[in-house]
């Protein structure tokens, strides 16, 4: 059996190395980073697809593209595709808002999002689509539309 007083020394010993270690690593002027800072990795490594739903082609920055069976949209312009988020204008029309909207559809805005990963691709799962004019009642059936993502 060691003395008390050994042990107290040993004890005492190894928290001045401790202390010893972790500030000699210490940098008075703080931590320096150099090189270039890092940019955030992509959502997704692979191309990214939408799907109207089982059966049909997946599809990239489609100029039409049937939602549901009462949401279409028409004559769409992609501002950005292939992140986390897609947007897009265009029109809506659909059985949702008839008869006003089949002959006259609306303008709208329309953002992509919930980017899902499939191997080495990705699909988005949410629409929100924005029609100004519309209808408090009927925009509100636009603001969160789930979107076909096929099984892997």
């Amino acid at each position: 059996m060691r003395p008390p007083i050994a042990t107290v020394g040993s004890v005492s010993l190894a928290a001045v190395l401790l202390g010893a270690t972790l500030c000699g690593c210490a940098d008075p002027g703080g931590l320096k980073v150099t090189g270039p800072a890092s940019s955030p990795a992509a959502s997704v490594a692979g191309p990214v697809w939408i799907s109207e739903g089982a059966g049909q082609p997946p599809v990239r920055r489609p100029a039409s593209f049937v939602i549901s069976d009462s949401v279409r949209l028409t004559g769409l312009r992609w501002k950005s595709w292939g992140g986390a988020t897609a947007e897009a204008t265009g029109e809506v029309s659909g059985g949702w808002c008839a008869p006003a909207c089949r002959d006259e559809p609306y303008r709208v805005g329309v953002t992509l999002g919930g980017l899902v990963r499939q191997g080495g691709s990705g699909f988005y799962s949410r629409a929100v689509v924005e029609a100004a004019g519309l209808p408090p009642a009927q925009q509100k059936e636009l603001r969160d539309l789930r979107l076909h993502v096929p099984k892997d």
